[in-house]
């Protein structure tokens, strides 16, 4: 028999007895003294015979009460008055539904403070049997709000301990992606998005600035919808991303709390100008996307009335593709395209670059041969980085690409309307699934893509080689008069290129 003060991980003081086989816990608070004392103060009672173990009946606290008290004060109050770090309303939206038809019809009226790891295994195991919810990430979101409604619990000393937390703590871990990858069928081809632009123009005027400012951007839905005109810079072609349209409710930071500044295509710019309103300066609320009236555009409206059928008409019937998806569209083509991923990253407002390519890594183009003699055949050895001082375009290859490239903005996705590699292998025509050729020689390509000549020379050449590629001119007689002059200064190991 013995009173002992005993200290747990959160800084909290608890005084255990042991009294005839029986164990009692007493939280103190975070005052070792106070502790001490009345450790002391139960030890001359066990010591005089006068202390006794008494289970003081307490009064049940319900799950179905305790967890609708839980929404309402710690996720909903905050949501209507605005408080800092409240949740998103679609987050709100998916805790109710958790706990209304999934967790309270198995729990009922059961006391909280009886939820142990065996409570706990039986939920996991009736939504396995019964398949409500069906998919092993439907069950992990709802015992994850179970985990939280044990946590606001525990802040309070009701619970000892989080079952959910110790319950996922003894089982085996799954190796598995934290972060989902986009389905390719989420992806749109150059072809199918120039469709889907093209549908948008003719059948829905009203609505094709939004939605190419989508697909040009890769901004979020509900960032397009709360972007104001005193946020858009026309002539130096930025827009600035301070805020998001949630859920058609509420205005509120982006989802990563963070505002960005993001670059606007020649033909955005184009027809965000005729789009303006000849007020100067604008209102300060009024909107670059507003309704009919003037006012904020509902989400669900543009996504089931507008969007949906122009993607049926363009797409076609049984094509399931949403506004959202053009945002992964916008990263898969200028990834595929070579866009660098901190440009991509700060135009989309990804937290980490890490996320980036989690998510959309898996549809860049791979090339997985060729490289192996890249260091050992270099003209200089082996270097950290191309000696880009010592390398000259050639001019055809410049006017060429000029020419493809057109007038219009940088985008790779504005001009080029062949689909993506990972959609079609452009490089070598075919549909076998083999990996592109390396991408050092483009002349070794069995097919250009559409619109731009064959290159019989490489992009580059050395500045010392670049005479043996020039026309025949007069002062060709003076190179041709004096070949080891020109040979003498290559690499030994590197052959002259025949004219």
């Amino acid at each position: 028999m013995a009173a002992k003060v005993r200290r747990d991980g959160k800084g909290i003081y608890w005084v255990i007895v042991h009294h005839k086989g029986r164990r009692k816990k007493k939280r103190i608070g975070r005052s070792k003294r106070t502790a001490e004392h009345v450790a002391a103060q139960i030890q001359a009672q066990l010591a005089l015979g006068q202390f006794a173990i008494v289970n003081a009946e307490r009064e049940p606290i319900p799950f179905d009460a305790f967890s609708q008290n839980w929404l309402r004060r710690e996720i909903e109050i905050p949501i209507d008055r605005e408080m800092k770090g409240h949740h998103a309303p679609g987050t709100a939206r998916i805790y109710r539904l958790q706990v209304d038809v999934h967790l309270t019809p198995y729990f009922r009226d059961l006391d909280i403070r009886s939820i142990g790891l065996r409570e706990v295994q039986g939920f996991h195991e009736h939504c396995i049997d019964t398949g409500r919810p069906r998919s092993s990430k439907s069950i992990n979101m709802a015992l994850n709000v179970l985990r939280l409604i044990l946590s606001h619990a525990l802040g309070q000393g009701i619970v000892e301990t989080n079952a959910v937390e110790s319950w996922k703590a003894g089982r085996p871990r799954r190796r598995s992606s934290s972060i989902p990858k986009v389905a390719p069928n989420k992806v749109l081809s150059a072809e199918e998005l120039a469709a889907v632009l093209g549908v948008a123009e003719i059948d829905h005027p009203r609505f094709y600035p939004l939605v190419l400012f989508l697909a040009d951007t890769g901004a979020r839905l509900g960032e397009a919808l709360a972007l104001r005109w005193i946020d858009v810079d026309i002539e130096g072609g930025t827009a600035r991303i301070r805020r998001s349209f949630s859920s058609g409710r509420t205005l509120g930071p982006t989802k990563t709390g963070r505002e960005r500044v993001v670059e606007l295509s020649s033909r955005l710019r184009s027809v965000l100008f005729d789009r303006q309103s000849n007020v100067y300066p604008p209102p300060a609320e009024s909107t670059v996307f507003p309704n009919f009236s003037g006012g904020m555009l509902i989400p669900v409206y543009f996504r089931n009335k507008v969007f949906r059928k122009i993607v049926q008409k363009a797409l076609g019937e049984n094509r399931r593709f949403s506004p959202h998806c053009l945002r992964h569209t916008w990263a898969s083509l200028h990834m595929a395209r070579g866009t660098p991923l901190k440009w991509i990253q700060d135009q989309g407002g990804w937290t980490t670059a890490k996320v980036l390519l989690d998510t959309y890594g898996h549809l860049m183009p791979t090339e997985t041969r060729g490289f192996s003699d890249v260091l050992a055949t270099a003209a200089d050895g082996p270097q950290t980085a191309p000696d880009s001082s010592r390398r000259v375009h050639h001019p055809e290859s410049i006017e060429t690409l000029e020419s493809y490239a057109g007038p219009g903005p940088r985008s790779p996705i504005m001009h080029l309307t062949d689909p993506p590699p990972f959609l079609r292998n452009s490089e070598t025509s075919t549909t076998t699934g083999v990996a592109p050729r390396s991408r050092i020689c483009p002349s070794r390509r069995s097919e250009t893509p559409l619109g731009m000549k064959r290159r019989e020379r490489p992009f580059w050449v050395r500045l010392n080689e670049f005479a043996a590629y020039r026309p025949a001119s007069s002062s060709e007689s003076s190179i041709s008069a004096s070949p080891n002059a020109l040979s003498s200064s290559r690499h030994p190991s590197t052959p002259i290129p025949e004219r």
